[in-house]
Order: C-alpha cells, then sequence, then structure tokens
C-alpha cells in the first residue's frame, strides 16, 4: 500500500514528510490523517476519488493530528491523487502525490445500522530510520516505575530503535557501555545524559554509585503524545525472552481527573514474564479503586496461554462507553462489562463514591495515552518470593530497591544465561490508535 511520492514544496520541510492515511470509516466517511512533521500546520487538502475532486479542511486534534473527514465522497478502492496545503513559518507547503487504498470494511450493527464513526488518531508502523519523535516521548529516569524496578529508562540508541520496519525496545547490561566500577561508585544524572529527566519521583533523576548500586540494566519505555477517550487500540508484537524481563503494553490517564492512582484508573492491555515457562503467557489487568490498598484489580484480570515470544501476536483494546474488552490474535481473553452502578458498585467500596462526577465507565472515561516498555525485576510482587522460577531468584521483595539491586546483580551468573541478542527486546511491528465517537 505504498505510493509514489513527489513533492512540490514551496518551502523546504524539516523532518520526514509522513504520508496521508486514506481509509474509509464504518459510517462511510472518507477520512484522510496525517501526523507532523511539528512545524508543518496542515490547512487544506484536495483529492480526487473515482474521478470526482473533493476538497475539504484539516482539523487538529489535541495531540497534534491532523483529519479531514467527508461524507458522500465515493468508495475507496483504487488509487486516490491528493494535494495537501499547509504552512511553515508563514509560508506555503505543498505536498502532491498518489495513495493506494483498500475497499472499506463496513461493520454493521443488527438491523443494518452503521457502526459508530471512528477517526484514526495515531498509527505508526516504525518504517523510518529513527523514532519518529512527533508520535513518541522517551521516559528518562531512574524511578523504576513506583514498582522497585532495576532498570533505568534512558536514551541510548541500543536500547530503542528502529530495523526492517520494527520497532525494539531491548535492555542492555549498564556495565557493557560504562564498566562494573561505575555501578558502585559512578554518578548517573538523567538530565546530563539524556538532555531532561521525566520522573524525579524515587530519586530517578540523580544517583551516585557510593550510595547503592545504580540500575544494573538500561532499557527503553515510549509514551504517545496522542491520547483517546473511548476506542481501539492495537499493537502487533513479540514479547521478550530472558529471566525477569517484564515487557508492558498499557495506557495511564493524561490527567488524574479523579485523584492519584489507582483512583483515575490504568490500562493494562499486555503484560509478560521473560523467564522460561512463564513466557508462554499474557496478562491483561485493569487497575482501580479509591487507594491502593483498595485496588480492585483481582475483579478485573485475564490471561491466556501461547507462544508470545515467537513471532507476532496482535493485541487489540476495544474501549466503549459499556465494556472494556482485549482480544489476542482474534480471540477475546478479557471482557467487562459495567451498569448504571459503575466500578463504585462493581468494587463494592463503602463511603462516597469518588467517581460520582464522571460516566458509568469512570475512571475509564477521560483520555489516556500509550505506553510501551521493557522493565527488569522488581520488589512489588510481580516476581513472587514464593513461585518456583527456571533460575533461582537472586532478590527478596522485602528489600529496598538498592539492595534488590545489588542482589539482581550480584546473582548474574544465574540469568545472564539466558539474555540472547535480541530475544531480550520486545519487537513491535505497528501500533495503532482509533477513537470512538
Amino acid at each position: 500500500m505504498l505510493l509514489v511520492l513527489s513533492l512540490v514544496v514551496v518551502t523546504v520541510v524539516s523532518g520526514d514528510v509522513h504520508e496521508p492515511r486514506i481509509s474509509q470509516l464504518p459510517s462511510g466517511e472518507v477520512e484522510i490523517a496525517i501526523e507532523g512533521p511539528p512545524d508543518v500546520e496542515w490547512q487544506q487538502v484536495r483529492y480526487t476519488i473515482e474521478g470526482v475532486q473533493h476538497s475539504g479542511v484539516f482539523h487538529k486534534s489535541p495531540g497534534g493530528h491532523f483529519y479531514h473527514h467527508k461524507q458522500d465522497a465515493g468508495q475507496l478502492g483504487g488509487k486516490v491523487h491528493y494535494t495537501l496545503v499547509g504552512e511553515k513559518d508563514r509560508q506555503m507547503v505543498v505536498v502532491d502525490g498518489f495513495r493506494d487504498t483498500a475497499p472499506p470494511a463496513m461493520i454493521l450493527f443488527p438491523h443494518g445500522r452503521p457502526r459508530r464513526a471512528e477517526h484514526r488518531v495515531m498509527r505508526d508502523d516504525f518504517d523510518g530510520g529513527s523514532l519518529n519523535r512527533g508520535l513518541w516521548d522517551l521516559e528518562h529516569s531512574m524511578y523504576g516505575g513506583y514498582n522497585g524496578e532495576f532498570q533505568v529508562y534512558g536514551c541510548d540508541p541500543k536500547n530503542v530503535f528502529l530495523r526492517d520496519g520494527h520497532l525494539f525496545i531491548k535492555p542492555t547490561l549498564t556495565s557493557e557501555k560504562y564498566g562494573e566500577a561505575y555501578l558502585h561508585s559512578g554518578t548517573m544524572d538523567m538530565a546530563q545524559m539524556c538532555g531532561s529527566c521525566t520522573v524525579s519521583g524515587e530519586n530517578g533523576c540523580h544517583r551516585n554509585g557510593h550510595d547503592g548500586i545504580l540500575p544494573p540494566v538500561m532499557s527503553g519505555k515510549l509514551k504517545s503524545k496522542n491520547q483517546i477517550r473511548f476506542g481501539r487500540v492495537t499493537v502487533r508484537a513479540r514479547t521478550p525472552r530472558g529471566d525477569w524481563l517484564w515487557p508492558a503494553i498499557w495506557m495511564l490517564p493524561g490527567s488524574s481527573a479523579y485523584g492519584g492512582w489507582p483512583r483515575s484508573g490504568e490500562i493494562d492491555m499486555m503484560e509478560s514474564k521473560g523467564n522460561t515457562g512463564f513466557n508462554n503467557a499474557v496478562e491483561t489487568t485493569l487497575h482501580w479503586g479509591p487507594d491502593p490498598n483498595q485496588n480492585r484489580f483481582s475483579m478485573t484480570h485475564a490471561s491466556k496461554q501461547g507462544s508470545f515470544a515467537q513471532g507476532m501476536h496482535t493485541y487489540v483494546l476495544d474501549w466503549t462507553m459499556d465494556h472494556i474488552k482485549v482480544s489476542v490474535d482474534d480471540q477475546q481473553i478479557f471482557y467487562v462489562a459495567i451498569g448504571n452502578g459503575g466500578f463504585w458498585q462493581k468494587g463494592g467500596f463503602s463511603g462516597a463514591n469518588i467517581w460520582q462526577s464522571g460516566t458509568k465507565m469512570a475512571p475509564f472515561d477521560h483520555h489516556f495515552y500509550l505506553i510501551l516498555n521493557v522493565a527488569v525485576g522488581g520488589t512489588k510482587g510481580w516476581w513472587s518470593d514464593s513461585v518456583h522460577y527456571n533460575s533461582h531468584k537472586p532478590w527478596n521483595n522485602h528489600q529496598s530497591q538498592r539492595d534488590a539491586q545489588k542482589s539482581f546483580w550480584d546473582g548474574r551468573s544465574n540469568w545472564q544465561g539466558s539474555w540472547h541478542g535480541d530475544d531480550v527486546a520486545m519487537e513491535v511491528d505497528y501500533v495503532e490508535m482509533v477513537e470512538y465517537s
């Protein structure tokens, strides 16, 4: 579905000019969407479908995505000639090209009523030479996800990179870059290393090895700039293989409308464990409750067995005003439907309803963004002390994070042999976020 693209540019555009995505929504509308470059404001579009010319304006979403919708524009299914008109530095930018399109897939309710309208908020096929920073933010912090994890999320290109149209989030050993002595006597300053520190909690921005071992693993964490409130998220990915690796595809609210975690909710589309015998399962969980001690995640949890570290698998979240559903490879593994009593009634909480100001789907009724990351270890229970793993767990959950990190690193002879090349990476084919309206 690649087009032959020719550019007629009045002003030279900095960065890559992304292809517009032309699709037919289930409602019958034609949608033309484009992302970036961030310094170009797309304004108008002209295009031809079945020999008929159409034109219209672009609208800009809060996430910086430009889209145009048109009803009765015809049926897609062949080449569409388009001309995009925008502005950069008060000068006109014109992009002219062709795009191959697929016929529409009409999804109907019973009695033939069209499904709700949809528009694509973001899609990334990772086809460029580098990560599209117009779509993603990178985490730069040692805070450990508030789970006492052992990695630092930094900016080393060995941890987050694109290759052959896929994204790789790959953990590496800190000592391979800085040496063993650095872990015990060096200084890790995120602002100095990466130009910024994104999370300061848990001494996430600055640490000295003299005060306790520095994070022995470097990894990557991506957060989507775009957000959705009710919609569909699709991620096609392969999970990593290696002891104590913790990959995740998940979502957090863009604003804590109902208060701190877990009052404003968390959607975990996919989590897994890299240890042999455990990487054959993926888990889906919703986190919600008035405080951490009343997090009712056990009521909204499911898992699926399979070989998820072998080949690509497709994870889909379908999130509406009435339900939250997760499917893996077209098989539904998780479904929660909420009645008029909402999550407050489902959780059986006492006292005043903290979500009373929202809808019945509260706290899952605000805009959420997508997160992709590979964590390592942790002291908050993801890795139970009572479970027998294929290799000896070298730390205990009652240890402090620094002490647990040291035990993990001192016991590397037990787990390092399970880390092989790119097997330790979470490999992602594509990501798509669609909002329902």
